[in-house]
């Protein structure tokens, strides 16, 4: 009788599989419990024992991830909730929420640890041939990388690998009627002379008894000019400036601190302060000798504000640069109050009423590009990687700089016929 090979330390033979048993230790009411796990089956004893040899290497490096069982739909309803609770506006919850429910569809009952790249990629190519547009294809690709993103990494970490890394993105030729439509797509803002315009009125309105009657009225108005100056001179949200606290402000560096974000739907009360946009709107935003000057005149002003109000009505949770100065004191200054001023400026300096406060950051882009900055420092300062409007602004601004360089460049040649 042929005497059975032993086989290695930690491996295990059923049905002729092999698999290596390893322990893991998870904590339960505060104690550390040994827990046992196998690895999947393979074929041989020698294959199955290089795969507990990883794990174990992979254990003491700290590297190890005890992936977790959750299903793909499972996940995605943790991960939304969790999205929620960050602050998020409710129409951002319901958009993600969308995209995440077509991706369910056909991943839903499947282990996320169980997905793989070449699936999804597949998935993608098969959307793409059955019609989807770009734009819907993007959004869907979008939310699905944040949920994977985040079952990869700290805190949750409860799959190793992000299946989404390295995903190829289905190609798109435009149509010459897509390629028309771009090149005649006029962005809105505000050109230097205009905005020239813009930010004199502003500052003129407060002192006009037709908009304000009192020394609070035109106080609580110079604010609404002054964030709409800094907007335009920083290329900062509107979400971003109104939550802007003291501390936020670094006047040594000469920069803005990014970290948060304004967002409330039933009245500013109802406010909450959380994540800004993405990870690149996380930032350090700089500012000019002017921005400098221009927090330094509202943080003397907003003394003034506060104590014509009455210290002891105002609210104190924090200490924000823009400050409600009208139904609630103290709170932060509403978005609404901003747009509301501007579509007043705007009407009064007989400019374009169409434009937001969001149409600033194009302006501040139209600005840096005619000064020469290139388009990779003002998105860093914008705070993302990549958008299609502020790469239309810069080269369309940046056109006449390119013509007036050929035009050295044919003087330069005419001396060598």
């Amino acid at each position: 009788m042929a005497r059975r090979k032993k086989l290695p330390t930690g491996v295990r033979e059923k049905n002729g599989r092999y698999t290596y048993r390893y322990d893991v230790y998870e904590v339960e009411n505060g104690k550390n419990r040994r827990k046992q796990k196998e690895t999947p089956s393979f074929a041989t004893p020698e294959e199955a024992y290089e795969a507990g040899v990883l794990i174990k290497a992979q254990q003491i490096t700290g590297t190890y991830v005890d992936e977790k069982n959750f299903t793909f739909s499972e996940w995605v309803d943790k991960w939304v909730e969790i999205y929620r609770n960050l602050g998020r506006a409710d129409n951002t919850v319901k958009t993600l929420e969308s995209k995440l429910s077509v991706l369910k569809k056909e991943f839903g009952g499947i282990k996320l640890k169980d997905i793989t790249s070449l699936q999804y990629q597949e998935y993608l190519f098969r959307l793409k041939k059955d019609g989807k547009k770009k734009n819907t294809l993007l959004g869907m690709h979008s939310a699905m990388r944040s949920v994977v993103k985040a079952a990869a990494n700290p805190p949750y970490k409860i799959i190793a690998e992000d299946f989404t890394k390295g995903i190829v993105f289905p190609e798109y030729k435009e149509t010459l009627t897509e390629l028309k439509s771009k090149k005649n797509k006029k962005a809105n803002y505000l050109e230097k002379e205009e905005l020239a315009i813009f930010i004199k009125t502003a500052y003129e309105l407060p002192d006009n008894p037709e908009y304000a009657e009192t020394e609070k009225d035109r106080l609580v108005l110079r604010q609404n000019a002054r964030a709409l100056h800094i907007l335009a001179f920083t290329g900062l949200r509107i979400g971003e400036l109104c939550a802007l606290e003291k501390e936020d402000i670094d006047y040594e560096n000469k920069q803005i601190n990014v970290i948060k974000n304004l967002y409330y739907q039933d009245g500013i009360e109802s406010f909450t302060l959380g994540p800004p946009k993405n990870e690149t709107s996380v930032r350090e935003v700089d500012m000019t000798n002017k921005v400098v000057q221009l927090f330094k005149e509202q943080e003397f002003e907003l003394k003034k504000l506060k104590l014509m109000l009455g210290l002891d009505v105002i609210y104190k949770s924090h200490d924000f640069v823009f400050m409600n100065g009208i139904r609630k004191p103290g709170y932060p200054l509403s978005p609404y109050s901003i747009n509301a001023y501007m579509k007043t400026v705007l009407k009064k300096a007989k400019l374009p009423t169409n434009l937001t406060p969001h149409k600033l950051r194009h302006t501040y882009t139209s600005l840096s590009a005619e000064a020469g900055i290139d388009l990779s420092s003002i998105q860093r300062q914008l705070g993302h990687a990549d958008d299609e409007i502020t790469k239309t602004i810069y080269l369309h601004v940046t056109k006449a700089k390119r013509k007036s360089d050929i035009e050295k460049l044919e003087e330069l040649m005419s001396s060598v016929e």
